[in-house]
């Protein structure tokens, strides 16, 4: 159908387990031996160098019952661990995503029932970590009427061909 773009199904380049429930960088005591942790994952993951893409997206998925730790003090840890083994510098990252999932309270999910089964469980989260994919995001307000069906906006950005002029408005 002319005009429709139609996106391939988003699914991650890499994903990590990490044992343990995530921490906090508010925690007390040491973090050494978490970061250790995430970081041994990740290298057992990923061998080589560091990516080198400008457009990573990093979700991070945990569930909870009871007291959960602060989502933005939670990626912290978990973003600076990763910085040298999946990628270089934090200015690579365009996203990062935080989902707390409290097991007591419910809510709605999308997904692969394996993964729902090991987050169920509570002894380890996920770290998805998405390379060059097109950002998905839903673009709503407090102010949209519940009336406004969805549509779906493609920005496209134009690169400059190289060696050319710029066509002149003749």
């Amino acid at each position: 159908m002319e005009g429709v773009r139609v996106f391939r199904d988003r699914r991650p380049r890499y994903s990590l387990w990490i044992q343990g429930p995530p921490r906090s960088d508010q925690a007390h005591g040491p973090s050494t031996r978490y970061i250790e942790r995430i970081q041994e994952e990740a290298r057992n993951l990923f061998q080589g160098p560091p990516v080198s893409s400008k457009r990573l997206d990093i979700e991070i998925i945990y569930s909870t019952r009871g007291v959960r730790p602060d989502a933005d003090n939670v990626s912290k840890l978990i973003l600076d661990a990763l910085k040298g083994i999946i990628y270089q510098d934090d200015s690579q990252i365009r996203t990062a995503k935080m989902v707390g999932l409290r097991l007591e309270v419910g809510f709605r999910a999308r997904g692969f029932d394996a993964v729902w089964e090991r987050l169920l469980r509570g002894d380890q989260f996920l770290v998805n970590i998405y390379d060059e994919v097109e950002a998905d995001v839903y673009l709503v307000d407090s102010a949209t009427p519940p009336s406004e069906k969805p549509s779906v906006l493609v920005l496209t950005i134009a690169r400059p061909v190289s060696g050319g002029t710029p066509a002149s408005g003749s």
